[in-house]
């Protein structure tokens, strides 16, 4: 039964104690009640009642008593706010905060952040391995960091600690391209603590915007088609290498992908078909080709790309 269910038979104005007010939910508190007996544990409050989660040595679950209504209660004493607990935790979870001064430009934000994933990278205790995590992940939230850009920053820290070469995605990823929500090269300016520098855009070379088989060129053809695209894997940077998923149908039944990698001055491209094997996705296959979207995303792939 609910705690609600349990209370609605109590008459609010009875139930209140003095006591309780100004006391926030999860604080711990000590309860006195007038027949003797003390109760110390985590306050809550539920309809306007006050009630106790406490635990009894060897039990796996809270107990919860209540509701600690006015005739029952003597006195009640805050022994540590939520507030206070909260900070604590979160300083243990973070322990000593890793040397070095606090960041403020864009330059201080990276150095440390690359310094701290050199740390997580070259640390053996587990514990404090979690907490320089913690620390680091603090550190990208206050700039907004993607999460496939703080995967680059402590991949690349590991790889510091072998070798002095700057490394490519390869040399992180274990391929030349990857999902850009699990691993992409950050910009200088996504280290920047002003938001407005950071949606600034990249500036993509003028010879990639002169050619029309470029993969920007191409995305944006697609997109502006009304074709559902979206780069599925991108290499480094996106306008050498990527893969461009293309849903003509809902799920996989109409998926294909267009590839482009570069060769020399030139983009190639690849179309091929993204779902499933077997008879019946064969038959999703051929049903999907029949599709006007089809000839419309064949006729945007640049001449020379393989269709399969």
């Amino acid at each position: 039964m609910s705690l609600l269910a349990d209370v609605q038979h109590i008459d609010a104005n009875a139930a209140y104690h003095p006591s309780f007010a100004g006391i926030e939910t999860r604080d711990r508190i000590r309860v006195r009640m007038r027949d003797g007996l003390v109760h110390d544990g985590a306050y809550m409050s539920v309809a306007g009642m006050a009630f106790l989660l406490t635990r009894v040595p060897g039990d796996l679950l809270d107990t919860t008593i209540g509701p600690l209504t006015a005739d029952l209660v003597d006195s009640v004493e805050v022994i540590k706010t939520w507030a206070s607990i909260s900070s604590e935790r979160h300083h243990h979870s973070r322990g000593e905060r890793f040397p070095g001064s606090e960041p403020v430009t864009a330059m201080d934000f990276e150095y440390r952040l690359q310094r701290l994933a050199r740390a997580i990278g070259s640390e053996v205790n587990i514990e404090r391995k979690a907490q320089l995590v913690r620390q680091f992940d603090d550190l990208a939230d206050r700039i907004s960091l993607a999460s496939g850009k703080r995967a680059w920053v402590r991949a690349e820290g590991r790889w510091s600690l072998t070798s002095n070469a700057p490394p490519s995605l390869k040399d992180l990823w274990q391929a030349d391209v990857a999902s850009p929500s699990f691993m992409a090269r950050p910009r200088p300016q996504d280290f920047d603590p002003d938001p407005a520098v950071r949606r600034r855009r990249t500036i993509v070379p003028a010879k990639v915007i002169a050619d029309p088989h470029s993969i920007p060129n191409v995305y944006r053809a697609l997109r502006g088609a009304g074709l559902k695209a979206r780069i599925a894997l991108a290499g480094d940077p996106v306008w050498r290498r990527a893969e461009i998923q293309v849903d003509l149908r809902d799920g996989r039944k109409g998926r294909f992908y267009a590839s482009a990698k570069p060769a020399g001055d030139r983009t190639l491209w690849r179309l091929a078909w993204g779902g499933n094997e077997g008879a019946t996705a064969t038959r999703q296959r051929i049903s999907a080709q029949r599709l006007p979207e089809y000839r419309t995303l064949v006729a945007l792939i640049p001449t020379g790309a393989l269709a399969s």
